[in-house]
This record gives structure tokens, C-alpha cells and sequence, in this order.
């Protein structure tokens, strides 16, 4: 069995290569952790002799790259660009794609913030055939793993590389097996998507519970581009909080979001709506700032 990947995870394409005759990998050019993940993939195709394709559009001459090698699958696992209908027809078996969320919920971009940011206790690996919708063709495979709220994305990467690699061998021997291999449709009454994230998106709301405002730093934590807010007129990310133990504010007690209620050497505790979180790690300009006293009271 004849296959291309598109994409940049070095897990695919060991999985592609061991189980299939593995005949391109295509690939563009990325930034930060795709980056790392991009020079081990290529790193590997050199041992291997695979044959990469380096490419900044997925244009008519990519197409009939692709078409010349008539291979009877392509698989796609983080690539930027959506298929055409040109080329998804182009294997006798279709086109699949791996997508790092519970399908059909958290279709769309940044599946693994978006899954933390909404305080998700599972997340998953799927493998659907690629339709000229986004993330929305039947589903071949899933599998799932836990995620503890105490995880941040970073922690999480390295669970989806792992279901996500078991899940495509698992997928790939079955179309070795079974040729066509048939897809359940999803439920589209339980879909929605999810937009891409924007380094601007990272401004925190402190109007809402405890758990909102902590679930939400670590799913931007580094090497994401961060969680952060204003304080003495200084842009500062906040990389850590915790979760006071047993506090809460009563509505007879209430307290502006966003207020700092105190201040210690290590860190400093900011009100949100119904309580409080304290603020472990925090900088700006790349550097530690100091609260001041001053703004013990004031609102941030």
C-alpha cells in the first residue's frame, strides 16, 4: 500500500513508513514547536531515504506531485492547508486525517488549548476521512486519554503524539487488511468548532470562577504565547496560579474582579468573580516585576 504524508509529525511518518510504502512526505514551513518537531520528522527521512517536499502553497504543480506517485492513501496529520477535492480523490482509498480532539466536538484549530481553556478531564486522538469540509468526514478510529488539571498543553503534547501514533498503526494495518475501511459518520448534534488562537486572545477575564481563570493560564502557559493582563500599566503574563484552598467571597463580601488582595515575596493574589487566585509566576519584558504596595487594593 502506496502512501504520501502531509504534515509535520515525526510520529506519522514512522507510522507511515513502517506499515506502508511510504513514498513522500510533504511539508511547510512552520514556526516554534512545529518547528523542533519538523527537523526530527526530516532528520528521520534522511536515515530512511524518504523523499520530503518542501512547499509554501498547495498549489496545481503540489497536485500533480502528488498524482504522479498514485499512492492508495494519503495521510494528513498537522498540515495547515484544507485538501481540494483534486486531491482528496486521488487514492483508490481516500484521505484521512489524524485530528488531536474528541470528534466530532473541538473540530477547527488549537484543539488542545481550547480542550484545557474549557477544563476538559479527557481529551482524544481521531482519524476521519477528509472531506472538503473541516474535520467533519467519518470517523475510522479515536482514542482517548486523561487529562489532569493539573497538566498544561505542553504536558499534554506528548499524550496525543503517543494515542496519536498508536491510533494511525492501528488504522493503517486495517486498511492493509480490509482495503476501503468504513467510517461511522459523526454526530453533527454534538459538533462545534473551534477558531484559531491569536497571541491577543491570551487577555484574561477575571469575571469569572476560580477554575475559569486557572484552567485558562495553563492552557496558555509556555511555550504557548501566554496568558496575561495589565497591572501598573505594564503588559505582565502570568504563567502559573493557583487555586487558594477553602476561599471564597460571599456576595456580602464582594470584591472587584480583578482587585489585588495581597502581596507576598512570592507571588500575589488577584479576586476573580467568587473568590481568588494566586499568581506564582509572572514577568514582563522577560523579567520578574515586582507588585507594589500601592496597588494592593486596587483593581488590575
Amino acid at each position: 500500500m502506496r502512501t504520501v504524508y502531509l504534515g509535520h509529525n515525526p510520529g506519522y511518518v514512522s507510522a507511515c513508513y513502517e506499515e506502508t510504502e511510504l513514498t513522500a512526505v510533504f511539508w511547510h514551513s512552520s514556526e516554534g514547536n512545529i518547528a523542533k518537531r519538523t527537523e526530527i520528522m526530516l532528520d528521520y527521512c534522511r536515515k530512511k531515504r524518504i523523499i520530503t517536499v518542501h512547499h509554501s502553497k498547495l498549489n496545481r504543480e503540489i497536485e500533480q506531485m502528488i498524482s504522479s506517485i498514485e499512492p492508495d492513501l494519503i495521510v494528513v496529520g498537522e498540515y495547515h492547508f484544507l485538501l481540494k477535492k483534486k486531491i482528496i480523490d486521488i487514492p483508490r482509498l481516500g484521505a484521512i486525517n489524524m485530528h488531536g480532539a474528541p470528534l466530532p466536538r473541538y473540530r477547527g484549530a488549537h484543539p488542545i488549548n481550547w480542550m484545557i481553556i474549557n477544563g476538559e478531564t479527557e481529551g482524544a486522538v481521531t482519524c476521519h476521512y477528509i472531506t472538503e469540509g473541516l474535520d467533519n468526514g467519518d470517523i475510522i478510529g479515536q482514542y482517548t486519554f486523561p487529562i489532569l488539571d493539573t497538566e498544561t498543553a505542553y504536558d499534554v503534547r506528548p499524550k496525543i503524539e503517543a494515542a496519536g501514533q498508536r491510533l494511525l498503526v492501528d488504522v493503517l494495518r486495517r486498511f492493509k487488511a480490509e482495503g476501503k475501511v468504513v467510517g461511522v459518520p459523526q454526530d453533527e448534534s454534538k459538533a462545534f468548532y473551534t477558531p484559531p488562537r491569536k497571541p491577543e486572545d491570551g487577555l484574561i477575564d477575571w469575571n469569572v470562577p476560580p477554575k475559569r481563570v486557572y484552567d485558562f493560564v495553563r492552557a496558555l502557559t509556555k511555550p504557548y504565547p501566554g496568558a496575561f493582563a495589565w497591572i501598573d500599566d505594564k503588559k505582565v503574563y502570568l504563567w502559573r496560579v493557583e487555586l487558594p484552598s477553602g476561599e471564597s467571597i460571599s456576595n456580602d463580601d464582594y470584591v472587584t474582579p480583578g482587585t489585588v488582595l495581597k502581596k507576598w515575596k512570592g507571588g500575589f493574589k488577584i479576586a476573580v468573580f467568587g473568590g481568588a487566585v494566586n499568581v506564582i509566576d509572572w514577568e514582563t519584558d522577560g523579567r520578574n516585576i515586582e507588585v507594589n504596595d500601592r496597588l494592593v487594593g486596587k483593581n488590575v
